[in-house]
């Protein structure tokens, strides 16, 4: 009987403290992963639905430069955004902020799918995307350049 009750009580407390332990940014490693990674112009926004944990849109990109292979023209994503004083920032979401006309480095799980890091674009960051694209890592839905060697 102790045994049973050794076993359940870690069979329950173990998802617990893994939750607590796990510090894991998925976003970063989705982004990592995307099927789409490009410098583009956002040139359409719709809304999608208003919750009271933020707004969803699609999101309409044209492509400047790909990062990634087999562009489409155009490609679309989905992204959360706080609009309301009403809406509440979910602790566990991601938020983005586009604007029609932004140029940003994008990348997004595929053509329909979930935007996985918006960052809006700077000299810097394009040169990088341009001439060395491994030294760009992920983290909270933002694309951070790693410093040189």
């Amino acid at each position: 009987m102790k045994f049973c009750l050794f076993i359940l009580s870690f069979i329950f407390l173990l998802p617990v403290s893994v939750a607590k332990a796990d510090n894991t940014d998925y976003l970063a490693l989705l982004a990592e992963h995307s099927e789409i990674k490009a410098i583009a112009v956002v040139t359409d926004i719709i809304t999608v639905s208003c919750n009271g944990d933020g707004t969803f849109k699609h999101i309409t990109f044209k492509p400047i430069y790909g990062i990634t292979p087999f562009l489409p023209k155009t490609f679309v994503a989905g992204c959360k955004t706080i609009e309301f004083r009403w809406q509440k920032v979910s602790p566990d979401m991601v938020y983005f902020n586009p604007h029609k006309g932004q140029k940003v480095y994008v990348t997004a799980t595929t053509n329909g799918g979930a935007i996985t890091s918006y960052t809006p674009i700077n000299s810097q960051l394009e040169t990088v995307l341009k001439q060395e694209p491994h030294r760009v890592a992920y983290s909270h839905g933002r694309a951070n350049i790693i410093p040189s060697e």
